[in-house]
């Protein structure tokens, strides 16, 4: 039998860098920003294996968002920290799923092929996450801001999402961080933290994370000409 995937979207956070209301439910071209990755990446999954991870208080608010075709997905409250809101997004899968794929809500750009590819490659390998090569030289600094080191560009890559992984890997990965109090910024970190390997899978598109309100406004220039 081939493998199943599963989809859990970590839309959990407080958008405190945004600086403004929940950055999720900002409007993109007219549509909330948390549904793109909805609708490029369910379908790859079917919504029956897909999970959304939401602020305990935020539940009916996100629910309300949803079009009617995605009023049924699985709505799953997160935890404190990133840890804790992916696992009890993984564990909420249903059980026959084998390869979990996490992927940040705040990515409108990721595709069903990124997704796919991803798929394939952590078949092979147990675990494989969209990236792309820095381009820009590097600094390491100390805490009083003078530079330490220059790293090798050509060694450096940006982490993006999907992320996916066997669910084996990925649920003893994020019971450890969560039982040892581990924080980590990406699911392959965790899963690195256990001695597995995961491999690359270099993305060339644009596959920005809205952070910050200005990256908004160029994500919309983005659609607009991708859509002409």
């Amino acid at each position: 039998m081939s493998p199943i995937l599963g989809l859990v979207v970590v839309a959990g956070g407080a958008s405190r860098r945004y600086g403004k209301s929940n950055k999720l439910f900002e409007l993109l071209n007219g549509k909330s920003l948390f549904l793109y990755c909805l609708e490029n990446l369910i379908p790859v999954v079917g919504q029956p294996n897909s999970v959304l991870v939401v602020p305990n208080d935020a539940v009916e608010l996100f629910r309300s968002r949803l079009p009617q075709p995605l009023k049924g997905l699985n709505l799953v409250t997160g935890g404190a920290e990133r840890s804790s809101s992916a696992l009890k997004g993984i564990l909420a899968l249903p059980p026959e799923v084998d390869y979990v794929a996490i992927q940040d809500a705040a990515r409108p750009f990721a595709s069903a092929s990124l997704l796919k590819t991803c798929f394939q490659e952590a078949i092979k390998c147990g675990g494989a996450i969209a990236a792309h090569r820095v381009i820009d030289t590097i600094k390491v600094a100390s805490q009083d801001g003078f530079i330490q080191e220059t790293p090798d560009r050509s060694t450096l890559w940006a982490a993006e999402t999907p992320q996916v992984f066997r669910r084996d890997w990925i649920t003893e990965a994020y019971t450890h961080c969560f039982q040892n109090n581990i924080s980590v910024t990406d699911d392959a970190q965790a899963v690195q933290l256990l001695g597995h390997n995961v491999r690359l899978v270099e993305n060339n598109a644009c596959n920005m994370k809205i952070t910050y309100p200005a990256e908004l406004k160029s994500a919309e220039l983005i659609m607009s000409q991708m859509n002409k």
